[in-house]
């Protein structure tokens, strides 16, 4: 796994960098979404979603389609962990409408909504956490896959690619 180090809503400082950075290529993100753990049940069978996110979507627009692809209900906070799980030195977080609350105890998370993905320096190589619901603790390991640049004919939108598996019940038994 990479520690993702020093991530920022945008990399660059001066309008020099900044231009640079803008005249850049986009970039896709194919990421691969496995479902590790609810709660203490470790998942048995592969479920899986991968997915393609632009490189100037965010972190809440990932977290979005992980929603949509899953089938949870967005009705929890989040969190993507870029070190180990519950390692808020490297958390973004937000709630259902992406804001980030101000943490009373510790090391303040930053706002997965003013994050993009493409400030958080990935490669082919890096995996990190997703955790939905702090409750229920719906674990997820997110491996990246492919990244690529964007070609103009090319959805605008974040595409689920491929399903593995039947996701499970949120709530389970509770579910009607």
């Amino acid at each position: 796994m990479t520690k993702i180090v020093g991530a920022s809503l945008f990399p660059a400082s001066t309008p020099e960098q900044i231009r640079a950075e803008l005249s850049k290529p986009l970039k896709i993100y194919k990421l691969k979404v496995v479902l590790i753990r609810m709660g203490y049940d470790e998942i048995e069978e592969e479920v899986s979603r991968t997915l393609e996110v632009r490189g100037n979507d965010t972190l809440y627009d990932l977290h979005m389609g992980i929603q949509q692809a899953f089938n949870w209900d967005n009705d929890h906070m989040f969190s993507f962990y870029f070190g180990e799980l519950f390692d808020k030195e490297f958390a973004y977080s937000g709630n259902p409408l992406g804001e980030c609350y101000p943490s009373r105890m510790g090391i303040q998370a930053k706002s997965a909504a003013n994050t993009q993905i493409r400030n958080l320096t990935l490669t082919d190589a890096s995996s990190f956490f997703y955790l939905f619901d702090f409750g229920d603790e719906l674990v997820h390991k997110i491996y990246v896959e492919e990244i690529r640049d964007w070609n103009d004919g090319e959805k605008q939108s974040l595409t689920i690619v491929s399903e593995v598996g039947k996701a499970p019940s949120h709530y389970g038994e509770y579910e009607e």
